[in-house]
């Protein structure tokens, strides 16, 4: 359906007929009539000097209840909420189609520090919605930061709050991936790239954050338990089972029964390969986690 290295893809869910998909630098397309449809290039019409990985990361909201006040997901529309990361969040609400509903909701999200061989790296690796509150999401940046977005759905910009806490506990190593809690989106998990041994007086690959209203305050907590220290890439909680994360590394995909417990026990789920996983995903209905 699509040419070239294949990046984030997405079907919204509700009608299925919006099949998107992505290459390098937030080049999105998609198709409104289904897998084999043709593909729009719906792209935002980002600035020359804006920084997006190669792998530049989008999310659709896909969990909302239909028709309801937020206007998020209906029975006549699908899901239409689309988020994308460069080093700022843009946002369109109709799902990026034309390209001109995207705009720009934040400022810079980064440290904006990370140049390497005169290639400007700090940018948003993920970016994920809320499970349970489309105006809701957080970020993970190449350069160690962790950013809460408040306010997104509606016209203007949205409010985002820094709770990196100048890396004082959370490690100054790339953040891979971000999740929220399920039921309480100010509670959010962070997964953890690099090794301890680059960060040694911070160290750990999987740490939770517990935000007040807001994000006025946050506490930051190593839940990173008796993990192997390696990579951690992906994060993501079970809607039907609470207090069980799963997290994607670079020797497999691990689990705990009991997030909260201190410390966390690990398990290696031993149905899978010793491979590197580098994507969660659970269906709208709660049924089935993917592990790409």
């Amino acid at each position: 359906t699509n040419g070239g290295d294949g990046i984030v893809s997405r079907i919204e869910p509700v009608l299925g007929q919006w099949w998107y998909t992505s290459i390098y630098y937030a080049a999105v397309y998609v198709s409104t009539t289904g897998a084999f449809g043709n593909q729009q290039d719906i792209s935002p019409p980002l600035p020359g000097n804006e920084r997006a990985s190669f792998l530049t990361p989008f999310d659709l909201y896909r969990y909302g209840v239909l028709d309801g006040p937020d206007g998020s997901c209906t029975s006549t529309g699908g899901c239409k909420h689309i988020i994308l990361g460069t080093q700022r969040v843009w946002e369109s609400t109709q799902g990026g189609r034309p390209a001109s509903t995207w705009s720009a909701k934040t400022g810079d999200l980064t440290k904006n520090n990370l140049v390497l061989g005169g290639d400007n790296r700090s940018y948003i690796n993920q970016i994920h919605y809320s499970v349970n509150d489309p105006t809701i999401a957080m970020v993970a940046t190449n350069d160690g930061n962790v950013q809460y977005v408040f306010g997104l759905g509606v016209s203007g910009a949205a409010t985002a709050v820094n709770v990196t806490g100048n890396n004082t506990v959370l490690p100054n190593r790339p953040m891979q991936d971000v999740a929220t809690d399920v039921t309480n989106p100010l509670i959010g998990y962070a997964a953890v790239g690099g090794f301890d041994e680059n960060t040694p007086a911070t160290p750990g690959h999987v740490l939770q954050v517990t935000c007040t209203a807001q994000c006025a305050s946050f506490t930051w907590v190593d839940k990173s338990g008796n993990l192997p220290d390696i990579p951690a890439n992906a994060i993501i909680a079970n809607p039907n089972m609470p207090g069980q994360m799963f997290v994607g590394t670079d020797w497999g995909l691990y689990y705990t029964d009991n997030i909260n417990a201190d410390p966390p026990t690990w398990q290696r789920f031993e149905g899978l390969p010793h491979v590197m996983i580098w994507s969660l995903s659970i269906d709208r209905g709660f049924t089935t986690l993917a592990a790409f």
